[in-house]
């Protein structure tokens, strides 16, 4: 019986040691995310990484077509993302497709350039390694002071779904994509 109650024992040790070691890593990020977006960055694309995020998304002129009660968004730009190394970001080509269920009439046009910012390590990890970012997988919002991974701006609401897919065409998808080093100084 002692042996039975002591091999139980130990394994309840183990098994609250594994979750404040859990816990403890968990705190670990999240202290990490703070350090890593605790200062402003302008970039050398004329816009800010604001303090509390990663990177931003830029899509200067997207095309928006509507087809009765259809409406889609689409268009290339690029996202801009921190490094750990000082002075220097990540520039990379972006696709971007949006839609819903606004449409109102059959009709295309330009739309007004599209601006997000990412606040979530895991999208611009994403990203900067070649993989899309599908709206749905991530928390989006249209407040910085929200818990959202992707912050809408300007160009889109919150409704609308969309896909961002690193690369300037198919080829990207095939080969990876080419990242461009450029110049971010810490304010």
């Amino acid at each position: 019986m002692s042996n039975s109650s002591s091999f139980q024992s130990h394994l309840a040790v183990i098994f609250v040691g594994a979750l404040i070691v859990s816990a403890a890593q968990a705190e670990t990020q999240r202290n990490t995310d703070a350090i890593a977006t605790r200062v402003e960055v302008p970039t050398s694309a004329g816009q800010n990484i604001p303090v509390g995020a990663f990177g931003f998304l830029l899509v200067e002129r997207p095309r928006e077509v509507n087809l009765l009660a259809l409406r889609g968004l689409a268009g290339s730009g690029k996202v801009v993302l921190r490094t750990d190394q000082p002075g220097l970001c990540l520039s990379i080509p972006i696709r971007f497709i949006a839609g819903d269920f606004g449409g109102e009439a059959i009709s295309g046009h330009l739309a007004e350039p599209i601006h997000f910012t990412i606040t979530s390590r895991k999208a611009a990890r994403a990203l900067a390694t070649g993989r899309d970012v599908v709206s749905d997988q991530y928390r989006v919002g249209d407040q910085f002071k929200s818990d959202a991974d992707i912050v809408l701006q300007s160009g889109l609401d919150e409704g609308v779904g969309f896909v961002i897919n690193p690369g300037r065409n198919i080829l990207g998808d095939i080969f990876g994509v080419s990242t461009k080093p450029v110049s971010c100084q810490r304010v």
